[in-house]
């Protein structure tokens, strides 16, 4: 087990020496966190949505309940 740790940190020694490399992994971590925005936007507008369609017929507390919103956002609903 303690080869395979020191392989990987020697690979990460590398990587981190190759600007070319940092550069490449940056792109790639700053594309995976604007799709994890994305995702997480897209979340947000479903439960809206779900949300206003049971206002009708269920009270704020419920649908906070089910749908991990806040109140204040149920009631902006309103």
């Amino acid at each position: 087990m303690d080869a395979v740790i020191g392989k990987a940190e020697q690979k990460i020694e590398y990587l981190s020496s190759d600007e070319e490399a940092m550069k490449i992994y940056y792109e790639i971590e700053k594309s995976l966190h604007e799709r994890s925005n994305m995702i997480s936007s897209v979340e947000k507008r479903g439960k809206l949505e779900v949300s206003k369609n049971l206002l009708d017929i269920l009270d704020d507390e419920t649908i906070v309940e089910k749908t991990d919103l806040y109140v204040e956002e149920i009631k902006m609903l309103r």
